[in-house]
C-alpha cells in the first residue's frame, strides 16, 4: 500500500502480531468450507490457475499461488497477508 497522503510511491508494510495472526488463522480454519484449484486458458491462450476458496456466504479467488503442495495453511496465510497490505 502506498502512503495515503502523498504520491511518493513508497510502500508501508503493515505488521501483524503473532497473537492476532493466530486468532485470524483459527477463524479461517473454522470458516473455510472447501477450496478448489481452477484451471483455465487466459486471453493470451496461456494456461493459468487460481484457487477458489469457499466460505458459507461467499467465495474468494486467489491468483498467483503455487498450486504444487497447496494446503489450507498456505491459503490462510495468503488471505491474511493480502488483507494486511
Amino acid at each position: 500500500m502506498s502512503c495515503p497522503n502523498c504520491k511518493c510511491g513508497k510502500s508501508k508494510e503493515v505488521q501483524i502480531d503473532q497473537d492476532e495472526y493466530n486468532e485470524l488463522k483459527e477463524y479461517f480454519q473454522d470458516e473455510i468450507q472447501k477450496y478448489n484449484v481452477v484451471d483455465y486458458i487466459n486471453e493470451q491462450n496461456e494456461h493459468c490457475t487460481y484457487v477458489e476458496v469457499e466460505f458459507e456466504d461467499y467465495i474468494i479467488e486467489l491468483e498467483n499461488l503455487d498450486t504444487n503442495n497447496l494446503n489450507l495453511d498456505i491459503i490462510i496465510d495468503t488471505i491474511i497477508r493480502n488483507n494486511m497490505k
